[in-house]
């Protein structure tokens, strides 16, 4: 084959039910905002905009050039500057620091010791105001109103929770199980024999891991209707992937089966083709994309729902 040549599904969606009609907000529940976490991704990007200032008195937040001398050598130094509060030299030390004015010298009890300080300079970032004309003038992608940026902070724990709860997960199984219950697909017979060659050999497994016992007619027509949706996406997902602009390669799979020799160096390059063939790969892949579609829609329902 033509490494530039296209990989494409006989199997054929007539007509695709479109995933932004199906309504998960029955899935959304779970996840509750925690302010105090917003409160400090919002303070952090404040100060990256914010405007920079002498003052005379040390307070936690600022950054501070200070003299010291101590019989303990990670506190003897001169000109060194200091986030205080933010306990990255030493959360004792940086405490006894707040409240010191300019040119005051003072001695701080830290690590079983004693440290004379003296405060050189004090600079303070003064945080702008939060209003829609302030926050239009970060220039940030996407931000123009303080409500923007408030979905972006906590755009920041959705995705977190997007990775580490399973309702997400749940709520994309319903929507791809929509999708292929409301699409036609014309479906190719050799790609039918093909997944049914699949579900047979993953039967089989099943079967094995049962002792021999078998699985019950009601999971194996559950393992078949699954491989046969995967078909049903898998050419939804070509359809949407051409609509897109794209489509798959044989380089495309060319690489795939690099990976894998990569990542299986005792099997040889002809072994792992008869066992990831053209047509396994394209429906894997086609389906994949699709999937990781609806993933992004869920997300984008989630973060409407949740970020206010």
């Amino acid at each position: 084959q033509s490494m530039a040549e296209t990989i494409k599904l006989k199997s054929k969606a007539v007509s695709i039910y479109d995933y932004h009609q199906v309504d998960i907000s029955r899935f959304i529940t779970g996840f509750s905002v925690d302010e105090a976490q917003y409160r400090k991704d919002l303070d952090r990007i404040l100060r990256r905009f914010g405007r920079r200032e002498s003052v005379s008195q040390v307070g936690s937040g600022d950054a501070i050039i200070v003299n010291s001398r101590s019989t303990l050598p990670r506190f003897c130094w001169d000109g060194m500057t200091v986030m205080v509060g933010k306990g990255i030299l030493n959360r004792e030390f940086e405490a006894q620091l707040i409240g010191m004015t300019v040119g005051e010298r003072k001695t701080v009890f830290v690590d079983g010791g004693e440290a004379s300080v003296e405060i050189v300079s004090v600079t303070r970032t003064v945080l702008p105001e939060l209003t829609d004309e302030i926050v239009a003038s970060f220039q940030m992608e996407g931000i123009s109103t303080v409500s923007d940026l408030r979905r972006y902070c906590v755009g920041k724990q959705v995705e977190t929770f997007l990775l580490e709860d399973e309702v997400p997960d749940t709520a994309s199984a319903f929507v791809w199980q929509e999708v292929a219950k409301n699409s036609k697909i014309n479906r190719d017979a050799e790609e039918v024999a093909h997944i049914n060659c699949k579900a047979d050999r993953k039967i089989w497994e099943m079967t094995a891991n049962e002792d021999g016992g078998g699985i019950s007619d009601g999971n194996e027509e559950m393992v078949r209707s699954i491989f046969l949706t995967e078909l049903d996406l898998a050419a939804i997902g070509c359809s949407v992937m051409e609509r897109d602009g794209g489509v798959l390669t044989y380089d495309d799979y060319d690489g795939f089966i690099q990976r894998m020799t990569e990542a299986y160096p005792d099997r040889s390059r002809d072994d792992l083709m008869q066992e990831y063939d053209v047509e396994s790969f394209a429906i894997e892949r086609y389906s994949d994309f699709l999937s990781q579609k609806i993933d992004a829609y869920v997300a984008d329902c989630y973060k409407a729902a949740l970020c206010g």
